[in-house]
């Protein structure tokens, strides 16, 4: 059984809309309705998110008119740097009041050029960002020497390893899959002193400077060595964002698949040195975490489990589950999974399509593509359920600060069965590879103990708290919701 909900589009309309990448930009951007149904209008609007076919846009007055649903709307998208002249027409098909206002769901009347609208405003942002900054102009002595040394170390292999993947190619007749999954390998293993001296250096740095000399010299850092770098896929996604923010549910999937992918012999190899990094095996060692902690509650439950997944991503966990599990355990489970990208939610429903058709299997699962910010304000209107066992969070708060994460902690409680869960990951503090993770543009908010504890200094109500350490920089936050407890 599965069901799934949008915070896209009214369900009535939702089959008349391709599915289409959800954008949600990182800056303020704006349209002026320059008309409702053909009758001349002054109001502006923010842009929620944005799509190919249609978009979300929040007023701070309702739009007038007597029937707003349905109504045809002519507008213009802006933001500081640019004024994009187009027109844009759309229909109205719902609208709904909100705490910031009045939202309403536009169904454009012709498909925008999306991808170019955010490229020529990144672009333009960089030149701002330059002319205006007032950053100093030469890097830090460190990130030089970074610089100059790890081009001189690939450049002197370079040669050696376009020759290789040459005869490869020449030969490829001869060269079985396995005789090049060692190739490789070997070339990887060349390469990791590259790579691991990137990583300690970087990591120094960051510890080094100023908090406002930190964009600048890794910005630096990053467009020196892009040429090398992006051959990484992997690299490239976390830099360039296609989504608008690192950390996707491609690039989870990229880790999970732990596969020769990149430009070349060097970008391959570039690629596997990223996913051996500790960074990346901790997102891996998080699906078997909960992987793990879902199993186990279901084998010492005698009744229904329900489960709560935040910011689920491909859902990777819940494939090793339906492989692992037998069909009596799995007949207890109810999951709703929960994202704010709707391809995520995509992979994952695909995911456990596919294990439950290979296993013969089947699973009470449901898909929510709902905006984070949405679902915390009111989680019982998505969630149709009187008390959720187990909630938990892979990825979600090593990017969101601690109000936010206070409050969604606290809202999450509010959900939670008398003896309900919540477990939370979070990067550590103590991780080594901040700096790698900075060259790449993949910020993300590193916590201490005692800072992870502070997510439930909002809960009002019994609970008991905790930190769970992990081989690898990461921990979870844990809470359990109890009448016996004073905490």
């Amino acid at each position: 059984m599965e069901n799934t909900s949008s915070n896209q589009i009214d369900k009535s309309y939702e089959k008349l809309l391709p599915k289409e990448e959800v954008f949600i930009p990182t800056y303020s951007c704006f349209y002026k309705i320059h008309s409702v149904n053909k009758e001349e209008s002054s109001a502006k609007a923010s842009l929620g998110d944005i799509s190919k076919y249609g978009t979300r846009i929040i007023c701070e007055k309702r739009i007038s008119g007597e029937a707003v649903l349905g109504s045809v709307l002519d507008m213009s998208i802006f933001t500081d740097v640019l004024q994009y002249s187009r027109k844009l027409s759309g229909v109205i098909r719902w609208e709904k009041r909100s705490e910031k206002g009045w939202e309403y769901g536009i169904q454009f009347d012709e498909p925008i050029h999306l991808d170019l609208f955010r490229a020529i405003h990144d672009s333009l942002t960089g030149i701002k960002i330059r002319v205006e900054s007032a950053e100093p102009k030469t890097p830090h002595q460190k990130a030089l020497s970074i610089v100059f040394q790890t081009k001189e170390k690939i450049q002197s292999i370079q040669p050696l390893l376009s020759q290789l993947e040459s005869s490869l190619n020449d030969h490829e007749y001869a060269v079985g899959y396995n005789l090049k999954e060692e190739i490789y390998k070997s070339v990887f293993l060349l390469l990791s002193p590259i790579y691991n001296f990137l990583k300690e250096k970087t990591n120094e740095l960051y510890h080094e400077l100023d908090p406002v000399e930190i964009n600048y010299n890794f910005s630096y850092l990053r467009e020196e060595l892009q040429c090398y770098l992006f051959l990484d896929p992997f690299v490239k996604r976390a830099t360039t964002k296609p989504l608008g923010y690192a950390g996707d549910f491609e690039m989870m999937d990229a880790i999970y698949r732990d596969t020769n992918e990149g430009t070349n012999l060097l970008g391959k190899s570039l690629h596997k040195c990223t996913l051996n990094l500790k960074s990346a095996q901790a997102v891996f060692h998080r699906q078997n975490f909960f992987y793990r902690t879902i199993l186990d509650r279901l084998r010492n439950k005698e009744g229904k489990l329900c489960v709560l997944s935040v910011a689920c991503g491909p859902a990777r966990e819940m494939v090793t589950l339906i492989n692992e599990a037998d069909q009596s355990t799995l007949d207890k489970l109810t999951i709703y999974l929960l994202d704010q990208d709707p391809r995520a939610i995509t992979e994952a429903k695909h995911g456990i399509r596919i294990a439950l058709l290979k296993n013969h299997k089947q699973v009470d699962f449901h898909c929510l593509n709902v905006e984070i910010a949405r679902f915390a304000a009111n989680p019982g209107k998505f969630v149709q359920h009187t008390g959720i066992d187990l909630i938990y969070s892979a990825g979600l708060f090593d990017y969101i600060k601690m109000k936010t994460a206070q409050k969604i902690c606290s809202h999450l409680y509010s959900i939670l069965n008398p003896t309900g869960e919540i477990f939370l990951g979070n990067f550590s503090d103590a991780s080594d590879e901040i700096g790698i993770m900075e060259v790449m543009d993949w910020s993300l908010i590193y916590r201490s103990d005692e800072e992870l504890l502070k997510f439930a200094d909002s809960v009002q109500g019994p609970k008991t708290t905790g930190v769970i350490d992990d081989v690898l920089p990461q921990k979870f936050f844990y809470l359990l919701k109890s009448a016996d407890s004073k905490n």
